[in-house]
């Protein structure tokens, strides 16, 4: 599957069995990791939610559980979720109506998402720092940070799922965002690195030490940096996307694919991204309530409107999984994160 955040659809949970728009009150639901439903980066399985909303309304048993979709990323939506960063005038967590935090809760506010007109690029690094007053121990300077014990506690029995909504203006390759993540757990007084995820171009497990540079256009497919394509093809049968910038609806059914938009201009969500390692990570007995989780996100060839990332109150995971394949079949969310150009480059490369 080819997704910025690969392939990945939800599945409703509402008594009534109508499609919904996902609240917090309301389950949501991924399918098991395999090659129609979600691509690897790294140490995270991308699922596009667009793709999946098709895929298991034409019943595809490799998309369900999957719902309800779509999923809100308005602003009204975005205030009651933990939230990365976002163009909304959110506030500190804390003070949010529906509150995601209680008052005082150890976590960070949420950055502000630069617009494509404001900048092409936003590195969390160099980026306006939005620590929550009073601050707590183990808060980083540049990321966005919370206490396990926060975190936990929001989730409930929730996974750890993070939902991205794109915000590009085009569907042309010169419009292609690029982004990469890195999740580090540290211990109570973030000294010490005690566990480490990655959200890359590389389809390997762990981390590097720094932060990577930022790619050479949006064609620099060797950066660690994901693409995220939009307007692309998806085959229905192996689950690999094609026509990357290129694709439309009937191009799409002529050659028995699904059609993936990404949402573009709409207020919807377009991937979800989750790491089994990092969840497992974060609920393990042997992980301290007061270690910090710390994220680093940066994203290159912003050229519209601020993008949205958020943790989900209420997302769940399937336990029924079939091992993906790596980035080769990459399908990034609402816009694709370059995995499919990157398997045929190797292949030619073999």
């Amino acid at each position: 599957m080819t997704s910025i955040f690969r392939k990945g659809i939800l599945v409703s949970l509402a008594a009534t069995g109508l499609l919904a728009v996902a609240s917090p009150a309301q389950a949501v639901l991924l399918p098991g990791s395999n090659v129609m439903s979600t691509v690897q980066y790294g140490d995270f399985a991308v699922y596009s939610l667009d793709l999946l909303e098709q895929c298991a309304g034409a019943n595809d048993s490799r998309c369900k559980p999957s719902g309800p979709l779509p999923i809100s990323s308005n602003g009204g939506f975005t205030k009651t979720q933990l939230t990365v960063f976002t163009g909304e005038n959110g506030g500190p967590q804390s003070t949010n109506q529906p509150e995601p935090l209680p008052n005082g809760a150890p976590g960070d506010n949420a950055f502000a998402s630069p617009s494509g007109q404001q900048s092409s690029t936003f590195l969390m690094g160099s980026a306006f720092s939005p620590e929550p007053s009073p601050s707590f121990a183990g808060d980083q300077a540049g990321k966005w940070d919370i206490k396990v014990s926060a975190l936990r506690s929001y989730l409930g029995n929730n996974d750890l799922v993070f939902i991205f909504d794109n915000s590009q203006e085009g569907d042309a390759a010169n419009q292609w965002l690029q982004i990469w993540g890195q999740a580090r757990v540290l211990s109570a007084d973030g000294t010490n690195l005690l566990g480490c995820f990655e959200l890359n171009n590389t389809s390997a497990a762990g981390c590097t030490s720094t932060a990577p540079a930022q790619p050479n256009g949006p064609f620099d497919f060797s950066s660690p940096y994901v693409t995220v394509f939009t307007g692309y093809c998806v085959d229905k049968v192996s689950g690999i996307a094609y026509n990357l910038g290129t694709g439309t609806a009937t191009t799409c059914a002529n050659s028995n694919g699904y059609y993936v938009n990404g949402n573009i201009g709409s207020a919807n969500a377009d991937n979800a991204a989750y790491s089994k390692a990092l969840n497992d990570f974060i609920f393990a007995p042997t992980t301290a309530a007061d270690w910090v989780l710390s994220l680093d996100i940066r994203t290159a060839n912003n050229n519209g409107s601020a993008e949205t990332l958020w943790i989900c109150s209420n997302c769940k995971v399937s336990t029924t999984t079939e091992v993906s394949e790596p980035a080769s079949l990459a399908l990034l969310g609402a816009a694709l994160m370059g995995g499919a150009y990157v398997s045929r480059r190797r292949s030619r490369q073999a």
